[in-house]
């Protein structure tokens, strides 16, 4: 399967301005059918904590730009979007869409970002949750999820072979970014990408470094600091074969 990662240069809380940046970036680059296409989180608005300001209303306004996206490219497409809000929070998601416009996968970030209030403004999700493109196993999971590695366990367990991170990950703390996918990668045997946002907000800078590690944690590619579209090959016999090999996931308490 070939993976196409969009590390984007978010306008904060501007979202006709990222749909715009997203076409952009993809426009310039070459995209075949059938591939996963996957923006960060909260794509469109950046990681503001006004969710009621820019929560989706009942059109969904992202989620019509992303399935838009796949239908014209014919491919999935993964991205992080603010849900609805419910009277007291919304959602911090991450959703992907087939061509035909019908939801592959709706998860739910499952650890808020404490340090910055998130939970007063999103509500938690409790669970992972997996779906399939191009014969491959695919767990999405948020950002600070990251750094948890007890949420990933299940999702390897149940047979997930991509394990899937899209992040607003501020520069301060970057390698922790790229050494955690790596981690990721390792103990569940599986590849771990990570698809960040670069530039600016209004609270942190971010240096992209968005990353891809092969299920033995070797590296796939690591980007620099700059918005661009990166691509690469996942292959889900290597998965297979290597936990063939070295049954270590076996012994997953």
């Amino acid at each position: 399967m070939r993976l196409v990662a969009v590390q984007l240069d978010t306008v904060w809380e501007d979202r006709e301005a990222n749909h715009k940046k997203v076409r952009s970036l993809l426009d310039a680059a070459s995209v075949e059918p059938g591939a996963l296409v996957v923006l960060p989180e909260m794509f469109d608005t950046g990681f503001t904590m006004r969710a009621r300001v820019v929560a989706q209303g009942e059109r969904r306004e992202s989620e019509a730009f992303l399935k838009r996206l796949a239908r014209e490219l014919d491919v999935a497409v993964l991205a992080g979007v603010v849900g609805l809000w419910n009277g007291q929070r919304a959602s911090n998601e991450a959703v992907a869409f087939a061509p035909d416009g019908s939801e592959l996968v709706r998860y739910q970030k499952q650890q808020p970002f404490s340090p910055m209030g998130e939970r007063q403004f999103y509500g938690a999700g409790e669970s992972h949750h997996r779906f399939s493109w191009a014969g491959l196993s695919i767990a999405p999971f948020v950002c600070y999820d990251l750094r948890f590695p007890e949420l990933f366990r299940p999702a390897a367990r149940e047979g997930a072979e991509l394990l899937l991170v899209i992040a607003n990950w501020p520069s301060r703390r970057s390698e922790h970014w790229v050494r955690l996918l790596q981690a990721r990668a390792i103990e569940n045997q599986a590849y771990a990408v990570g698809v960040n946002r670069c530039g600016e907000d209004p609270h942190a800078d971010y240096d992209g470094r968005t990353a891809g590690f092969d299920p033995q944690g070797n590296v796939l590619l690591e980007a620099d600091e700059r918005a661009q579209v990166l691509t690469m090959e996942i292959d889900g016999m290597r998965v297979r074969a290597w936990r063939e090999d070295f049954p270590a996931w076996k012994d997953m308490l």
